[in-house]
């Protein structure tokens, strides 16, 4: 399982997004990439901890043999949270971003996301790739499943890392 460190990391990076949308306002307020190019690099280095914390992962930490017996699909869970990248679309009408209002809602944002243990509605692991599901394991314990397939068959997946309390990551076809 992750450290807290890592865990962190990983819900820090679902920011990405926001920091993304903060250097596209910059940019559309003067047409010049170089203009809030802090945020395009904080962005592009989340996404670069992100990847390398999934893959660390799967190559780290120890592989776990698991029977799945129901799955449900929960990526259309992750369209929830993209009000929350676009929030600073909401201050173009004065042209300046609060970063007080940012930073608080940031901050509340990160709260929830950690304090829930929704690791899994990174958007990031999507970008990457990644699928979400809601499976539950033999033995009744529910967990969020991320994985680069297609799940038809529960019986496809037969290896697992655990990430987090409740997310587990498939090594069966990596």
């Amino acid at each position: 399982m992750l450290n807290k460190v890592a865990k962190l990391s990983l819900v820090a990076t679902s920011m990405a997004p926001i920091f993304l949308t903060l250097w596209f306002v910059s940019f559309s307020q003067q047409w010049d990439y170089r203009a809030g190019l802090n945020y395009l690099s904080a962005a592009v280095l989340m996404a670069l901890l992100c990847y390398g914390i999934i893959w660390l992962s799967g190559k780290k930490l120890e592989k776990l043999p698991v029977k799945i017996k129901t799955v449900k699909t929960v990526d259309k869970e992750v369209v929830g949270f993209l009000l929350v990248y676009l929030l600073p679309l909401i201050n173009q009408t004065n042209k300046v971003i609060s970063m007080p209002v940012l930073t608080f809602v940031a901050v509340i944002f990160f709260f929830i996301v950690q304090n829930s243990h929704a690791y899994h509605f990174n958007p990031l692991l999507g970008f990457f790739g990644y699928h979400f599901y809601e499976v539950a394991i033999e033995g009744g314990i529910t967990y969020v499943l991320i994985t680069k397939q297609n799940i038809s068959d529960s019986k496809s997946i037969t290896r697992v890392v655990q990430l987090t309390e409740y997310m587990i990551m498939d090594v069966t076809h990596g």
